[in-house]
């Protein structure tokens, strides 16, 4: 049964992408990568001590269309919904000894809010259903200090975030749209660890890390739990060379309140290549792949008390980049396990952060499963529940699939860009609810009561984002809007959920 994705976020695999080897300050927008139309003002912002605060709030409304959820056809509909974000930020860096030999950093990051604040799925009863918690009122998510000595010897400790490669496994919660990416993205959380790593290098473009952490917060963690994890990896990133690539293992041993543990091994593979093809055309390909096996003694059976992990996922992303318009592919294949009775979890749940499109993951498949821990939970279809049903909906992470997602870019004049793509997801393996394929005894059945379908859903997403820069901040403004076509794997008997869903979002951005 796959009733928990076991290590498949791996907070603070490799702090390192953003504590320890993050590059010295500099005074510009936090998130400003491409052009951005100067409104007023000066974009720089002299920083004479070391010291850089940032500051980035956001304000996003959005909604969907109605959709049934199970059999019974209960719904889900989100009203205009305001959710919002503020956060803070803060670093100090001291140089000093010869050549700069010596370096201390002191980092700070603060989410005062985060969520939403009006509106939402009122009335939907689901466990962990998108858009029906309020707004946290404060996270931590970095409060660290960072010493090098050369480059024989980096260490870091304290609480942080995590980043690697395209964030199919460790991701900070921090990687959203940015302009050429035309990503439909608004990442939240993120992977928070308390610990210390220590590092040496790079030596000739080589890094080579270990460390220990403790989980403080990733989507793997339901309340109540508890995790560790060790870890050890090589980078090599040749400081003159177009290319980079890392690997890392980590062991990490998860333990939930009834006792019941988790101990896993986990292997992630990390490359990327840039290239100019021609003066106006560059390329990027970025390549993960993940693999993840151990046991684990969560969602039991009478036959299986303890399940044998077994997950693998891999995702390819190409972008061609042509200065004022590009093209980018997403490919995200992920584990499926269709068979929740035998002795092995399979399905593989990627990053929640890690998004594809608008409104499949993040919101109709989050939706869905969160509704299965409910049925199964109702003593009128189930004489003893099924333990660990809290772990069951996906909380929008992609899971058993292979999605690929071609989409474009183009801006007419700096500051405005325009982007659009189509996503079609496929299922690996027979895409099943738990509790259905169990009422339907043993064969797999999707969320609606449907068979096994290859097609899962084709989805159309576009938008438009503006940004411009006043006095030193940013502010982006965007529109996106999509609407998704269920296949059959969407589907259940008698048309149930073959209508298209609608939805969309606008938000304004402040960075300082």
């Amino acid at each position: 049964m796959s009733y928990t994705r076991p290590a498949a976020r791996v907070a603070g695999l490799c702090g390192l992408a953003l504590v320890l080897l993050a590059p010295p300050l500099r005074a510009e927008p936090p998130s400003g990568q491409a052009p951005a139309a100067r409104i007023a003002g000066d974009a720089e912002r002299a920083t004479p001590i070391g010291f850089l605060a940032r500051v980035r709030a956001q304000a996003t409304v959005l909604g969907t269309s109605a959709f049934p959820t199970d059999p019974t056809g209960t719904e889900y509909a989100l009203d205009p919904t305001l959710d919002t974000q503020f956060r803070i930020r803060a670093d100090y860096r001291n140089v000093w000894g010869g050549n700069g030999q010596y370096i201390l950093t002191l980092s700070y990051e603060h989410d005062l809010m985060s969520g939403v604040v009006l509106g939402g799925a009122e009335g939907f009863d689901g466990v962990d259903a998108p858009y029906t918690a309020d707004a946290e009122k404060s996270a931590l998510r970095v409060a660290s200090a960072r010493l090098s000595l050369g480059h024989m010897l980096t260490l870091t400790g304290g609480a942080f975030t995590s980043h690697w490669g395209l964030g199919l496994v460790a991701n900070d919660g921090a990687h959203g749209w940015t302009p050429g990416s035309a990503m439909f993205s608004d990442p939240r959380g993120g992977d928070r660890v308390l610990g210390a790593l220590l590092a040496s290098g790079p030596h000739d473009g080589l890094l080579v890390f270990t460390g220990y952490e403790s989980v403080i917060d990733d989507d793997v963690l339901v309340d109540g739990d508890t995790a560790w994890q060790t870890v050890f990896g090589i980078r090599y990133a040749p400081q003159e060379a177009l290319f980079e690539g890392g690997v890392y293992a980590v062991y990490r041993a998860q333990e939930s309140p009834r006792g019941a543990r988790t101990e896993v091994a986990v292997v992630d593979l990390y490359a990327k290549l840039e290239r100019d093809l021609s003066p106006d055309l560059a390329l990027r390909a970025e390549l993960e792949a993940a693999l993840i096996a151990g046991t684990t003694d969560l969602g039991p059976t009478p036959d299986h008390p303890q399940h044998d992990v077994l997950q693998g996922a891999a995702a390819l992303r190409v972008a061609l980049d042509a200065g004022l318009g590009g093209a980018v592919l997403d490919v995200l294949y992920a584990s499926g396990d269709p068979a929740f009775d035998d002795g092995a979890q399979n399905g593989f749940k990627a990053d929640r952060n890690f998004d594809l499109g608008l409104l499949f993951n993040d919101v109709v498949l989050a939706a869905r499963t969160a509704r299965t821990p409910v049925r199964a939970d109702d003593p009128e279809l189930a004489a003893v529940p099924a333990e660990d049903l809290d772990r069951l909906p996906t909380r929008g992470a992609a899971t058993n699939t292979i999605t690929f997602f071609p989409r474009g870019w183009w801006r007419p004049v700096d500051g405005l860009e325009l982007y659009g793509g189509v996503l079609v997801a496929l299922s690996p393996t027979n895409e099943s609810d738990a509790f259905n394929a169990r009422l339907g005894g043993g064969s797999p059945q999707n969320a609606l009561g449907g068979g096994p379908a290859t097609l899962v859903a084709t989805e159309f997403d576009a938008g438009i984002r503006a940004s411009g820069l006043f006095w030193g901040s940013r502010v982006v403004l965007g529109v996106e809007g999509g609407v998704l076509l269920p296949g059959a794997g969407l589907t259940g008997p008698d048309g149930l959920g073959e209508d298209a869903i609608y939805g969309g979002r606008v938000l304004a951005t402040w960075e300082l």
